[in-house]
């Protein structure tokens, strides 16, 4: 059940914008499910918009995942600056490329008048890889993205020069997702970045 208690705004005023950043299997959806299950928040995910896309026009291959990836975003880019002119907190799971997203965050910054507080996933990259061909062949994501044809594009996209945090006003949270310890860390840190959250009984 949601939080009965007030929703989470900045230590620096204003609704707090949760953007949960980082590689394709680097823990996003653990970490952006797990914040909002304990702070009653909505998730704005471009996965699932993406896999809304696929269950509504079929799925393909991985020309046609590309670009309803692509269609992902533009919804995505929507749902967010309405969730913005609302002004109530809510998650973003993306793997942003900065280098496209900087200047539109922080115009909508300036506008909204939201405090980002980013959480940057973070694996190794063997782990990475390892994580992203388990699921590619046990089924756990949706068959649209067609993870098993860009294994090999996805090993050799780990070394490129990517900026995945925002060049945004507000908190960083590394979370290194092969630590031990590392989920509830994050979320002690939230606390304290997010001092109004309501807390849910154990």
């Amino acid at each position: 059940m949601p939080s009965e208690q007030p929703p989470p705004t900045s230590t620096t005023g204003g609704p707090a914008l949760v953007l949960v950043v980082g590689r394709p299997a680097s823990g996003k959806t653990t970490v952006s499910t797990a914040i909002a299950a304990r702070w009653g928040l909505p998730i704005v995910s471009k996965d699932r918009l993406k896999e809304i896309l696929f269950d509504t026009l079929g799925s393909g291959d991985r020309e046609w995942s590309m670009a309803l990836g692509r269609a992902g975003f533009a919804l995505l880019d929507y749902v967010v600056e309405r969730q913005l002119q609302a002004g109530a907190p809510f998650v973003v799971d993306a793997a942003f490329n900065a280098a496209y997203e900087d200047a539109k965050f922080r115009s909508w910054q300036a506008e909204y008048g939201f405090t980002a507080i980013q959480v940057h996933c973070t694996a190794s990259p063997d782990e990475l890889v390892r994580r992203f061909e388990a699921r590619a062949r046990d089924g756990s994501r949706h068959p649209g993205h067609a993870d098993h044809a860009w294994v090999e594009q996805f090993r050799d996209s780990i070394h490129d020069d990517r900026r995945e945090v925002l060049d945004l006003a507000g908190e960083v949270l590394p979370y290194e997702s092969e630590a031990p310890g590392a989920l509830e860390e994050l979320l002690a840190r939230l606390e304290r970045v997010l001092p109004a959250a309501g807390r849910r009984e154990p």
